[in-house]
């Protein structure tokens, strides 16, 4: 048996034993998002939005509660990027929010709004690497009849609290050691528990 086999068969997924770790058996090209720099930021926004009567069946009264959730993923488009040295940008993004917000008196009816603000940001993020705001999330959200207009619509006004995750994000091709293929072990149903990955959160 070559001495390749017999590192395959010894070597696991996991930490190292306390004399370190074998050598890798090969070397691979992989493609793969590296991550230049990141930040994440708290942002409080109140938007006031507006919804005919022919959207939302009412009655309403000024002070109801509009349920609202997000509604797809957080974006971002570049606005601007300026050099201060050292590789880092002062990059400024247009942060883009999906909401629906759903009729009280009819979970069947609903309208859908994008919300946005910009953000300016200092990272190392050179050109060629784009920003992404995937991973943000909407920490509250809630929304009132703020008031009537005449017989045909309402008024809603908003406010939204938000944990922007800000990344720059490049595809990269990265060398890395390797001890070749994983192998899954046999799924376990109990015990144990498999939870996803949580994203990012503000703290």
């Amino acid at each position: 048996m070559s001495d390749n086999a017999n590192i395959n068969q010894v070597i696991f997924p996991g930490l190292c034993p306390p004399e370190g770790c074998p050598p890798p058996t090969r070397i691979e090209c992989i493609a793969i998002d590296k991550v230049y720099d990141s930040c994440f930021q708290i942002d409080n926004l109140n938007r006031t939005t507006t919804i005919t009567l022919v959207e939302f069946t009412g009655p309403f009264v000024v002070g109801d509660i509009i349920t609202c959730a997000l509604n797809g993923l957080v974006s971002c488009t570049e606005i601007s990027r300026i050099s201060v040295g050292d590789g880092f940008f002062t990059v400024t993004v247009l942060v883009s929010i999906p909401l629906r917000l759903t009729n009280p008196n009819d979970p069947t009816q609903f309208v859908d709004r994008t919300f946005s603000f910009t953000k300016t940001v200092t990272l190392c993020c050179p050109p060629g690497v784009e920003p992404d705001c995937s991973e943000s999330s909407i920490v509250a959200c809630t929304c009132l009849v703020t008031a009537l207009i005449n017989t045909t619509a309402i008024e809603v006004t908003c406010d939204i609290q938000v944990c922007l995750v800000l990344k720059c994000i490049l595809r990269v091709q990265l060398l890395v050691p390797s001890y070749g293929f994983c192998v899954p072990a046999p799924c376990v149903t109990l015990p144990g528990v498999c939870p996803p990955t949580p994203p990012a959160q503000c703290f």
